[in-house]
Order: structure tokens, then sequence, then C-alpha cells
């Protein structure tokens, strides 16, 4: 009995307790360029914040032209908020930022951001 008791002592007092915060994936809070922006200058790197860490390794951000073609690609190193995808000189068109981050919380953020480039000297 005196087992029992200390058992459900024990399980009252942990339903009092307060719930630990649920995490939250992270999302993409800004970016450089942002969705639908006009670039007339020369693009030299990318840029991605997020509201949580991106994990290590498995966060990975692309640069695509309209078609699909792959320009640079670069894979998280360390955990950070913020990923830098350096870029080539581009040429006057349509790109998308396409990006596949792990949150630290375990899920896998996707998404896209489009944006164009206009006649700029390199």
């Amino acid at each position: 009995m005196h087992i029992l008791s200390g058992v459900l002592t024990m399980m009252m007092a942990l339903s009092l307790a307060p719930a630990a915060p649920a995490r939250a994936h992270a999302t993409l809070v800004t970016s450089y360029p942002s969705e639908k922006q006009k670039v007339y200058a020369p693009l030299h790197r990318i840029r991605l914040v997020f509201s949580g860490k991106a994990d290590a390794l498995y966060s990975v951000v692309r640069l695509e032209t309209a078609k699909g073609a792959v320009v640079a690609e670069v894979t998280q190193r360390l955990a950070s908020r913020e990923i830098v995808l350096k870029t080539p000189a581009l040429d006057p068109g349509r790109y998308q930022i396409v990006y596949r981050v792990l949150s630290t919380d375990g899920d896998i953020v996707e998404g896209k951001v489009g944006f164009e480039i206009f006649g700029v000297e390199v």
C-alpha cells in the first residue's frame, strides 16, 4: 500500500508540472534575394535566414535556372540559423533558390524562392 501511495503521489506531481515548450520547425524568416525580387546589380551571394538552426551536413541550398539547371549548391557545414551560397556571375533571367533544411527538432523544411536578374554588368 505504501508503494502504491508513493506512485500515485509522483503521478499527481508530474501531472501538475508545466509541460515542456514545443519546439517549432525552422521556417524561412528572410532571404536575399527575396521572393519575386528584381535584381539590377551583380549578385555574389544568396543568404537565407531561418527561425531556428539548420542542422549541419543535411541542410542544402541550390540555385537553379528557370529550366532547373543547377548553377550553385552548398551543404551547411555547421548548425546555424543562416545559410550563405556564393554564386557565379549570373546572366539575366529567372532563378530560384531551392532549400531543404533539417531543423534541429528533426523535421525537414523545404521551399523555393524565385527572383529575377535583369541586365547587369558583371
